[in-house]
Parts: C-alpha cells; structure tokens; sequence
C-alpha cells in the first residue's frame, strides 16, 4: 500500500535550492526565518509534501496522540541532544514556532525513511530501523511561548554536575535499533539547527532488553527497568488524564546521567551488590520474592527475622510511596571512552510529586551513592502528539 501523504503549513516562500546547500538552516542563519511564525522554507524539494511512515517492521508512527519514543518499545540505541537557541532580531516567539515546525518536517521524513531536506545522505535514512524522534522544550522555551509550567530540577545530595550535561532550551531524544541510521539522523538534524541554535551536549546510549522482557542490564550487572507500570498504568503515569499535566497530551522528562565507580565495584561480592540495590543479580528478584515481576515487599523478613531488603537499598528507597510517585524509566548504559554509567530518563506527568521527591530520597540515602556520581541533570516537557498537517508545539501558539 503506497504511503499517506501530509501537507505542512507553511507560507509559500520559494528559496533557490542553493541557498540551501547542506541544511535549511543555513539559509535560516542568514535571516530567511526571521520576522514569520507561521511556517518553514519551501524549496523545490521541500514542496514535496512530507510522506507518513508506512506501517510494518522497521517504521514507527509520527502522528499520534503521543509522541513515540515514550510509551512504546525501547530501542536499543539512543542519543539524547540538547540544544540552547541563538536568537536573532524579532519576534522570539514566532523564531521558535518556526523552529518547532522545522523540526517536526526533519522527524517526520526521517521516521519515514527520507532525507532531510536538501540532505547530503539521504540514503543512510533507509530504513529507519524503528527510528523515533522525541521533542522538548526547557522551560525557557516555554517561557518565550508564553505557555507551560514545568520549572526546573532542584539540586540534589551529591550532584557534581558539569556544566555541558545541563539544563539546554531544546532536547532531542533520538533512538532507533541501528546505530548507523541514528548517527544519520542526529547529525541531520544538527547540521540543519546551525546558525539556529548552540548544541550543549550528545549523549549516547545503549542497552539490549531481555528476552521477553522490557528490562535490561546495567554496567553493574544488575536487571534495570523492572516494575514499571504498565498499560493503562503507565499512560495515567506518564501523561494523566489531561488535566494533570502540563499540557493534555504532553508529559515531562528528568534526564539524569550517572557515572559508575566499576573498578570500585568490583570489589564488592554478590551479597553485597543485592543488599545495595535489594534485588539478586542473578535474575532481577527482589530479596523479598523469588520472581523479577514480585512485587517490593518491605515488610517480608527473612529467616533471621531481619528486613529482607533494606530500608536503604535502592529498591526501597525508589518504591513509590503513592501512586502519583510513579514514574515511567526508560534508561540506557553509556561508555564515552573516559567514564561509563546510566542515562536515567524518567517520563512522569507531573516530576513536583513523583520524581522529585523519589529522587530526593535517593540522593539522601540511597546505598548505591557509594558508586554512582551525579554529572547530568535537565527536565524538559515533551510536546504533545500531532495530527498531520499539523506541527509539533502548535498547541502552545493556538
């Protein structure tokens, strides 16, 4: 079945293919997106209506309620981009919508398997290989809207943050199961974001999920991402019912980089790693059950009449304590040569009470501190899904 296609809308403003040599930001440095809010570049090639993903093996979908990326499968490969805009003369807020419907041509070409407009590699899109591209916006950039509330992450116990792995004004998180179509579609969209705004940080991830399973395994061994809500649970978790989160539709990412002490941990025996996180290596279960899928049970003891998990192991520390704690984790290993650790992304409806104050006990006591350094910390709000003909953010300009 031939694909659907999509119209933009965007202003009928012809620029000679010339002008956009290598990126349409180019052309976009040099003033052409300056002064309009209602739409992009149009060239030749970029009259040609952007094309939705066909469905089967390999595609994900662009248009939605949400966004892909969140909600869906994980990928095994991930780069989380941020970016701080460079502002130019006029009106800010019609430069970001501008920006945002940019962007949303970029995603929904490369997660259907195209080029970038005036794309130097247009073949490294194909195929896409379940690519997803996930935007959103600090609250700085919601400030310039003019709508959202979303504030930022406070400082924690034992943060060392680094400057470049901070709070940026727009996040990317790009992911797909093929590196190489990732590497494509990042640097895509870079080279198009020149002139426009300053990339702040790359962060690249990896983690291959258990069979059957949505879990993984972390630098330390240990299986990641068990007990997350699922279902209907996860979207109430993730994106409530509306009118609970900062936007209908929308929801919010904590992006957290850990680096891990490994040669450190080394050290450490079997029982000691299971005390610390409250689950047992070997397969993910918590101390007090026999399965990965039991519940937390900080209540059962063990045959010496002592707690079977610790108050301050991570598990215990990390359960929710209500169900507005609950967060969506979908976290990946790094290795950049010099350090390695976790990216914890967390996507929640509303992090003022359910990352927040999860997070907060964990810095404060969490046993596994002994290990892990705090660099990274940001918390973005992703935009809503859209409908096609539509653009990313565009609720925020109605």
């Amino acid at each position: 079945m031939a694909p659907r296609k999509t119209t933009m809308s965007m202003p009928d403003i012809n620029v000679p293919r010339r002008l956009l040599l290598g990126s349409t930001a180019a052309a976009a440095a040099g003033g052409l997106l300056t002064g309009f809010g209602a739409g992009g570049l149009r060239s030749a090639e970029a009259a040609a209506p952007a094309q939705e993903a066909p469905g089967g093996p390999g595609f994900r979908p662009f248009y939605g309620q949400y966004q892909s990326g969140i909600i869906d499968a994980q990928q095994e490969h991930a780069v989380f981009a941020g970016w701080d805009v460079l502002w130019r003369d006029g009106s800010r807020k019609q430069q970001l919508q501008a920006l945002l419907q940019m962007l949303t041509d970029d995603a929904a070409r490369l997660m259907g398997g195209r080029g970038v407009l005036a794309d130097t590699e247009p073949e490294m899109a194909q195929p896409p290989s379940e690519l997803t591209l996930t935007v959103g916006l600090g609250q700085s950039l919601l400030d310039v809207a003019g709508r959202g509330r979303i504030a930022q992450l406070p400082a924690f116990a034992g943060d060392e943050l680094e400057e470049q792995y901070q709070q940026s004004d727009l996040l990317i998180q790009f992911c797909s199961q093929d590196p190489t179509v990732l590497h494509h579609a990042v640097r895509a969209v870079a080279k198009n974001l020149r002139g426009l705004a300053r990339q702040r940080f790359a962060q690249a991830g990896f983690m291959r999920p258990m069979p059957g399973r949505e879990t993984f395994r972390n630098l330390f061994g240990q299986v990641d991402g068990a007990n997350n809500p699922k279902d209907q649970l996860r979207e109430q978790a993730v994106f409530g019912d509306g009118q609970d989160s900062w936007i209908a539709n929308g929801t919010t990412l904590a992006l957290r980089r850990f680096e891990m002490d490994l040669d450190r941990w080394d050290e450490v025996d079997a029982t000691g790693r299971d005390f610390a996180l409250g689950r047992r290596q070997a397969d993910g279960s918590p101390l007090s059950g026999t399965s990965v899928d039991d519940p937390v049970d900080l209540a059962a003891v063990n045959d010496l009449g002592l707690p079977s998990i610790a108050a301050n192991a991570h598990v215990a520390l990390a359960k929710p304590s209500h169900a507005d704690e609950s967060i969506h984790r979908r976290g990946y290993n790094f290795d950049d040569g010099q350090h390695a650790g976790l990216l914890f992304a967390s996507y929640q409806r509303d992090p003022s009470t359910s990352f927040i104050p999860v997070q907060q006990r964990l810095a404060a006591a969490d046993a596994l501190n002994t290990w892990l350094k705090p660099v990274g910390s940001a918390l973005y709000a992703i935009l809503p899904g859209i409908s096609e003909g539509g653009y990313l953010g565009e609720q925020l300009f109605s």
